[in-house]
């Protein structure tokens, strides 16, 4: 069994706003529901948990039901970090879960093939995660003056989803929770404990929604059916 997680209960202050940018729409629709609709499609996915603020569970279930989703297994409250809400979800996973995918909720582009790549290699590895390439210099810089340069090479841009076996992940997010150590992914957490993650090819597409202008791109990159393009 093959179970997603969304944490979706980040604030988005960068992105601003009234609501979570996870809420906010595009071409009229919530992101997350655009997200929500890749892993409802796919047919390797068994179930979905989403990890969502307390305040947004009613927004959540009117969603689901208007968009008659039928993969979503329950809510559950996410907590103050993303590890803390992925714990949440983890715990409410079926027994029966062997490969968890952990997806950001404000990714809408994730293609198919990326999922089947993960969910593969976490069964044949044991966690798998995307990434693309670093394409620009990077220079490290203090207070607008630039500090020195730093070698790209062989360095990843690392995206969602992370897909990991159950038993590995449920282990590792029990241990950094009784040390009290906070990850900012599921691959830096693994990493910690001393298991190995395997690298599949991510998209550029597959980006992150954090600032306005990647809102604004992403309601072009609807209209040109990107995702369709590529696919031919």
């Amino acid at each position: 069994m093959v179970i997603a997680i969304i944490p979706a209960a980040g604030k988005g202050k960068r992105l601003g706003g009234e609501k979570p940018k996870q809420f906010l729409e595009l071409k009229g629709i919530p992101i997350i529901i655009h997200t929500l609709f890749k892993f409802e499609k796919h047919p390797q996915i068994d179930g979905i948990i989403i990890s969502t603020s307390y305040n947004y569970f009613q927004l959540i279930e009117k969603l689901i039901n208007k968009y008659n989703f039928k993969k979503v297994l329950k809510i559950v409250e996410g907590g103050k970090t993303r590890q803390e809400s992925v714990y949440n979800g983890v715990k409410a996973c079926p027994e029966e879960a062997q490969i968890i995918l952990v997806h950001d909720a404000v990714r809408p582009f994730v293609s198919f093939k990326i999922i089947n790549d993960v969910i593969q290699a976490s069964i044949k590895y044991g966690a798998a995660v995307p990434g693309i390439p670093v394409r620009d210099t990077l220079n490290k810089a203090s207070k607008g003056k630039i500090l020195q340069n730093i070698d790209r090479t062989g360095l990843f841009q690392i995206q969602t989803p992370q897909g990991v076996r159950a038993e590995i992940l449920k282990e590792c997010l029990k241990k950094a929770q009784e040390q009290k150590l906070v990850f900012s992914d599921e691959s830096s957490l693994l990493l910690y404990y001393g298991y190995k993650v395997h690298l599949v090819n991510g998209a550029f597409i597959n980006f992150k929604i954090t600032y306005f202008e990647d809102l604004l791109l992403a309601e072009k990159l609807i209209d040109c059916k990107i995702e369709t393009l590529l696919e031919n």
